[in-house]
């Protein structure tokens, strides 16, 4: 069923999104029988379910989209420092 979400599917999921993808890469990539929203909801369910969303889920938005946006300025000093690229210090 296409409506179904699994325990792999959330695991999936979660991962994917804190590693900063965004959500339609995420539906193309991981979900392609779901929508991007779809996707986008079901994460803020198991977020809220995981008391995550205890603040405002707008600022807490806004900041993980900023910080998708300057994520490559945050890391490269300490990359440069420590002779790695700046998504590999990023995932560590």
């Amino acid at each position: 069923n296409q409506g179904t979400w699994t325990a792999s599917d959330d695991r999936a999921l979660v991962s994917t999104r804190q590693r900063g993808q965004r959500w339609a890469d995420i539906q193309r990539e991981h979900f392609p029988t779901k929508t991007a929203n779809a996707c986008r909801k079901r994460y803020e369910r198991l977020m809220e379910r995981r008391g995550v969303y205890t603040h405002d889920t707008r600022k807490l938005e806004r900041i993980s989209k900023e910080y998708i946006g300057m994520r490559k300025q945050i890391w490269s000093g300490l990359a440069a420092r420590v002779g790695e690229k700046w998504n590999v210090v990023e995932a560590q």
